[in-house]
């Protein structure tokens, strides 16, 4: 297992929270009042479960109220930003459960603070001089672009009518590929520092796979429900398998 398994951990379920918040705002979700809580708690569930790898990664818990005393840390600035996400995250499900729909505003307001922890997230790593593998701006792309298509592929698979929206369907697959583009352009950075490529190009080609699926999707040529849950299962493992093998250069 790699040293910063806990960082990999906090990344990627943050980022698919964060991600699938951001596409919410542009494709609403929760229409059905029976469920519209539903993807603020799964949003909820996979944050906290994710925010637990920054004490994990300190070694010991209380050493992140040490770091949340200084601002300018890059575990702090993470921190705030999951919080402030957080918040939001548990406001919207409150409302949502108690009112059946939530608020058009507080939603752009919660995609801000996720955008924002998404950015916060790839910085942290642009400025580790210390690892020329991780300093490049084709890492932004890797992280945001990634969370960007598993996030939208979590929605379609926790609001099933979005697939069978066109528009959807098509900025669903668009990011997908955005995103595998993004994680070879981060191959090809890892490959003039000297570093392994090899996850890097599984997890683009697994991604790319969610692409064909969900452009499949569209066109009527594979069930939607179906494609759903595989598109949201090869986005998630092809971006999870990238970011462990970008985690994996901290060792060269």
């Amino acid at each position: 297992m790699i040293s910063e398994f806990p960082l990999f951990l906090f990344t990627t379920l943050a980022g698919v929270a964060a991600g699938a918040y951001v596409v919410s705002v542009a494709f609403p979700v929760g229409k059905d009042a029976k469920k519209t809580w539903l993807f603020p708690l799964v949003c909820l569930v996979l944050l906290a479960v994710g925010l637990a790898g920054l004490p994990l990664h300190l070694g010991r818990p209380e050493r992140l109220f040490v770091a949340l005393s200084q601002p300018g840390a890059m575990i702090a600035q993470e921190a705030y930003w999951s919080i402030a996400l957080g918040v939001i995250l548990l406001i919207d499900l409150v409302i949502s459960k108690t009112k059946g729909s939530s608020p058009r505003g507080l939603r752009i307001v919660g995609g801000i603070a996720a955008l924002g922890l998404m950015f916060v997230m790839s910085n942290a790593y642009f400025v580790s001089i210390g690892v020329s593998a991780w300093a490049s701006w084709q890492t932004f792309l890797l992280f945001i672009l990634g969370d960007l298509a598993m996030g939208a592929a979590l929605l379609a698979l926790l609001e099933s009518d979005l697939m069978k929206n066109g528009t959807y369907l098509t900025a669903s697959a668009v990011l997908s590929v955005l995103a595998a583009v993004g994680v070879v352009l981060e191959t090809v950075h890892f490959a003039s520092v000297g570093a392994s490529m090899v996850l890097l190009i599984i997890g683009a080609v697994v991604v790319a796979v969610a692409a064909v699926l969900q452009f499949m999707a569209k066109s009527g040529k594979m069930s939607t429900a179906t494609a759903a849950k595989v598109a949201f299962a090869c986005a998630f493992v092809g971006i999870a398998l990238a970011r462990y093998g970008f985690y994996a250069a901290c060792a060269l």
